[in-house]
């Protein structure tokens, strides 16, 4: 029981931020945004005032004062997202994740603590995502500045990874995630029709990083991880470059040719993977270095399976003009796997999975007997081949068959959710029942969560669906709980852990009832988990010593809390200030409605004002529009400066004013006002209704969006 106090505090914990993030988002429209950004701010200093306390005198558990920092570090990151709402800036600003990015740096640098790097990281790439991609308009780039926004972000993950190997910064999820992040770039950057004529050349970038990489964890030792990753990304990427070749060269060689082509290169990525797998790994024989090649080989085979299955079985097809002809070869693939026992292990395997996929669409679409057929096989190999990935497989295809019949045959299609109910408990009585046998366990109880997860999306029944997620959650919590308890059952833990933070997160994107509701619901678990899991807190002794802060170090953090603190004031009393003098205007607008990040609903906007003849080619930097008031009190352009100007010098009748914006690369000017936060559930009809937009206008050209109507 002791053991499940650190999952208590993180639990009751992650509840409440939940909580308050689904509460802010819901844009509640009875308070008042000064009621607003008082609440956010007194969240995120009562935050870092229970980290101080709970370090020093309540909780025997020093890593509690920790993750109370941690909340702390995300709440200002609310604050930060609630200024923007409340003053309509632009919906997941870059900007926005940037001034929270930039503490929580300071953070991880005072502190060493590595969840707040991955939080840093984290909003790193969500920084650089929404400067690439803004939710609230587009932004028209060359093909040479996409190349170089994804290039640049690979090369910055580059530079975090190689970091991650200095004594200052050895957190290794964050070398993980890096070393992943610069395959993807390279990969994405690889297609030669993508950025033309700057992306094909990438392979040659790619292909040299993959073989330095080679190298490097060939010499190096404890690095299985990047080893793994390594071996994936490479093997993606080969399946990329087989994807790519119907693009580059069928008007060239033909889809026969094209086929054929994708086929030998399939299984030279199964055979040559295989290969240098166990070239890689020492011949130790320990069980680390077992464990890593069996890893590997998996890996490339089913990667190298799927494309192989692909371009087979489009050969076949081309062949005997037959569908039948893909399920003959499947079948005799998987029947060689199940009957000559005496192959080695990894030709074995590699056969049987080949079988299965070559032969998925035949077993689903084709006729009730290949159904019945495959059922068979797949039962079969899923009781005589005891390894983890074949059996999981083959179960895969179990289900599928068996789902097959079921909406195919008996037509129960339209109660799919007592069909997943079934299945469902189905899989937990296998888990249950098969419990001593730990592949089959772990499979029906990934199943398990699996039916219950889907359950939550299906029903279109308001009571229904909050039935089924409740019901979802509180099943993943309990057995989060109970294998929590045991240390055996690490691999069950995660997985349920990993459920149960999905089932938070969908909760937000869930429609069926409002993120008012879920916050209050949340938060009232969260606290209940606190309280519950202190009082167990009391009676037990600490679990080995755990490093804190030191005094010095939370002066640096109680420094960087007066900076989140004076920027948030600032922009308030920035806002406050244009609202009060600047000079309202109505302009005209075509609104839609999407849901922010975690600023919640809002409606994006598009202005007449920003729709201007500039002329051929691309326009690039800040603009200044004078607009003046016609006979329907509503502004319009009368005149586009061609140079840059200084507004508070300009002389204007009291009808005019002048107004900032920034081209996005060509006939469209964005003004920083093209989002309106609305309470939950009201976009569409404010999209309906709205016409007109109400705007303050400093003496510099800012804007600020008041209202629309």
């Amino acid at each position: 029981m002791q053991r499940l106090i650190p999952v208590g505090y993180l639990g009751s914990i992650i509840l409440l931020l939940t909580s308050i993030i689904y509460f802010f988002a819901a844009n509640w429209s009875y308070f008042t945004r000064f009621e607003k950004l008082g609440l956010s701010v007194g969240i995120m200093l009562l935050f870092y005032f229970v980290s101080a306390i709970t370090t020093k005198c309540i909780s025997k558990q020093p890593f509690l004062g920790k993750w109370f920092l941690v909340a702390g570090a995300i709440c200002f990151g609310v604050s930060v997202g609630l200024v923007g709402q409340i003053y309509n800036s632009h919906a997941d600003s870059y900007m926005l994740f940037f001034v929270w990015l930039i503490p929580t740096v300071l953070l991880s640098l005072i502190t060493g603590y590595a969840p707040l790097w991955v939080v840093s990281y984290v909003l790193l790439h969500l920084t650089y995502w929404f400067y690439m991609n803004p939710s609230s308009y587009f932004i028209s780039r060359t093909n040479l500045e996409e190349w170089l926004i994804y290039l640049v972000i690979g090369l910055i993950n580059l530079a975090i990874f190689v970091f991650s190997f200095t004594n200052k910064f050895r957190i290794k999820i964050i070398r993980y995630f890096a070393y992943t992040a610069v395959h993807l770039a390279l990969i994405s950057l690889s297609f030669f029709e993508l950025f033309p004529p700057f992306s094909g050349w990438t392979n040659i970038l790619y292909i040299s990083f993959a073989i330095i990489s080679f190298i490097f964890l060939k010499r190096s030792k404890g690095q299985q991880g990047l080893t793994i990753i390594l071996f994936t990304m490479a093997s993606l990427y080969i399946c990329a470059k087989i994807i790519e070749i119907p693009f580059l060269f069928d008007d060239y060689l033909g889809f026969f040719a094209v086929q054929l082509s994708g086929t030998f290169a399939s299984l030279l990525l199964i055979l040559g993977g295989i290969f240098l797998a166990r070239k890689f790994t020492p011949s130790s024989g320990s069980r680390v270095n077992t464990a890593l090649k069996r890893i590997l080989i998996v890996i490339i085979t089913i990667i190298g399976s799927i494309m192989f299955a692909s371009s087979f079985g489009s050969l076949l097809f081309i062949l005997t003009e037959s569908e039948y002809a893909a399920v003959i070869v499947s079948l005799l693939f998987i029947l060689t796997g199940l009957l000559f026992k005496k192959l080695d292990i990894t030709a074995r395997h590699t056969v049987l999975i080949i079988g299965f996929f070559s032969g998925m669409f035949g077993a689903i679409f084709l006729s009730s007997f290949i159904t019945t057929l495959y059922l068979l096989i797949s039962l079969a190999v899923f009781i005589t081949i005891k390894d983890g990935v074949v059996r999981f497989i083959s179960y895969v295809a179990l289900l599928t068959t068996i789902l097959s019949f079921v909406f195919d045959d008996l037509q129960l299609g339209e109660h799919i959710e007592l069909v997943f109910i079934v299945f469902a408990l189905l899989n937990g009585v296998l888990a249950f029942m098969m419990k001593a046998q730990k592949e089959i366990f772990r499979i029906g109880l990934f199943f398990f969560y699996l039916f219950l997860y889907t359950l939550t999306f299906l029903n279109e029944e308001i009571v229904l669906e909050i039935l089924f997620s409740i019901t979802f959650f509180i099943v993943v919590t309990g057995l989060l709980i109970f294998f929590g308890k045991n240390d055996r059952r690490l691999f069950e833990f995660r997985v349920s852990a990993v459920f149960w933070i999905c089932s938070l997160v969908s909760t937000y994107y869930d429609f069926v009832w409002s993120l008012l509701h879920k916050s209050l619901s949340f938060f009232i678990i969260g606290l209940a988990f606190f309280i519950i899991t202190w009082l167990f807190d009391i009676n037990f002794q600490p679990i080995g010593a755990t490093k804190t802060f030191t005094r010095k170090q939370w002066v640096f953090v109680v420094s960087v809390l007066v900076l989140q603190l004076s920027f948030v004031s600032f922009q308030i009393i920035t806002n406050e200030h244009l609202i009060n003098e600047g000079k309202t205007i109505t302009l005209k607008l075509a609104p839609v409605d999407p849901r922010s990040l975690i600023q919640g609903d809002y409606v994006r906007l598009q202005y007449e004002i920003g729709e201007v003849e500039l002329g051929e080619g691309r326009h690039e930097g800040r603009v200044f529009l004078l607009l003046k008031r016609n006979e329907e009190g509503i502004y319009t352009v009368s005149k586009v400066y061609k140079t840059q100007i200084d507004p508070t010098k300009e002389s204007l009748a009291e009808d005019e004013v002048i107004i900032t914006g920034k081209y996005n690369g060509y006939n469209q000017i964005i003004f920083g006002i093209e989002s309106y936060f609305v309470p939950e559930g009201t976009g569409l009809e404010v999209e309906r209704n709205a016409e007109f937009a109400k705007v303050a206008v400093s003496k510099k050209g800012d804007a600020l969006l008041l209202t629309i109507e």
